[in-house]
């Protein structure tokens, strides 16, 4: 099997990567038009109680899903192994559903009468294959690893409407995907692997700023008359840094990380989803205010979303035009951080100069 780093492999690679993701979008959209460039056309897939070909595994999955609220399948760790025009790739996954009250009884997801929720931990073991210049899955196998129910708790979500929480087979990032509903996504284009790499720097930089409260980072975000949209509020990007300041900065710590990535070049704009999820600890002293909302006693918010954004190229740098914020689930609850109580603070993140990760972003502040 080769190991070997080319140009040609690592384009590969981004390619694998995007089917994955498509595939993580796809189901959480309900836009099952775009497994058509997730398999191969004689792929088969195993998951769990369903299976079989492709597109019997389609019909089963769609029919599962149907009375689930929402979905959000965020990958991480991704392995991929070579053998010519073959390649076997691990995903790890984390998947949440959210089931509505008066889901029907029955199946993996079957009602109980009251609404629930169910995180699980699993990975993706495929085989995929180069045909006709395409990677798709040839084979797909899950692999469960953990299941957690719990009863949903969702706090100020529960008022947020439909439209600013993301919807299914809707518009909202249809500027990332809509165009592959006539044209194959093909293959990653070489040329675009450092536009991708930069973009993704951008993305990471944002959750970065918010996290550390390093506000002063998101003028290497935004171009300056960039804007964002958050719960249907749209704001300037300065006036969200000013208002940040405030409702994040509140916060005892913040945690957003990452996951699947799809790109849409057209020249130098760019159309990007990237998955989210994010932890909050929501002191008592938290604005009443806010998304997250201070209380009578601390808390914890746990929350999955995507960011929808517009990327625009100027004078050779990539930066936002404009930054939406989906928040599709959230999970409120007590604080039970274990023996992580005693771990001395300067092995805890820090914000500021005080955080370990001053030699990351140095450059940056200069």
């Amino acid at each position: 099997m080769s190991a070997a780093y080319t140009l040609e492999s690592v384009a590969a690679r981004a390619e694998i990567e995007d089917v994955i993701h498509r595939y993580c979008h796809a189901t959480d959209r309900r836009r099952w038009w775009l497994m058509d460039s997730v398999f191969h056309e004689d792929a088969t897939c195993r998951l769990s109680s369903i299976g079989g070909s492709w597109r019997e595994f389609v019909a089963q999955g769609s029919a599962l899903l149907e009375p689930v609220e929402a979905t959000h399948h965020q990958v991480g760790n991704i392995m991929i192994a070579f053998e010519g025009s073959v390649a076997h790739v691990e995903t790890y996954v984390t998947a949440f559903h959210a089931i509505p009250h008066d889901a029907p009884v029955g199946g993996g997801f079957g009602g109980t009468g009251e609404a629930y929720e169910v995180m699980l931990g699993a990975r993706y073991i495929d085989r995929f294959e180069l045909r006709d210049g395409r990677w798709r899955i040839a084979d797909r196998r899950l692999l469960t690893e953990w299941r957690n129910h719990r009863p949903s708790r969702e706090g100020g979500l529960a008022a947020v409407s439909g439209q600013a929480r993301g919807q299914r087979e809707d518009g909202i990032s249809g500027s990332v995907v809509e165009a592959w509903r006539t044209n194959d996504p093909g293959r990653v284009d070489a040329s675009r692997l450092v536009d991708r790499a930069e973009i993704a720097d951008v993305v990471n930089r944002f959750c970065h700023a918010v996290d550390r409260n390093r506000w002063e980072l998101m003028a290497s975000v935004f171009h300056e008359d960039g804007k964002t949209v958050f719960i249907g509020n749209e704001l300037p990007w300065q006036k969200m840094v000013e208002n940040a300041r405030v409702s994040m900065g509140s916060l005892e710590r913040t945690h957003h990380q990452t996951g699947n990535m799809l790109f849409s070049f057209d020249g130098d704009v760019a159309e990007v989803e990237t998955y989210v999820t994010a932890y909050h600890r929501v002191p008592p002293t938290a604005p009443s205010t806010t998304f997250w909302d201070g209380r009578s006693e601390d808390y914890e918010g746990v929350a999955g979303g995507r960011y929808i954004d517009r990327f625009e190229r100027r004078d050779g740098r990539w930066r936002m035009v404009e930054h939406r914020t989906f928040v599709e689930w959230r999970h409120d609850h007590g604080v039970a951080e274990g023996s992580l109580a005693q771990t001395p603070s300067n092995m805890r993140g820090q914000r500021g100069d005080a955080d370990a990760s001053l030699p990351v972003i140095a450059a940056l502040l200069h």
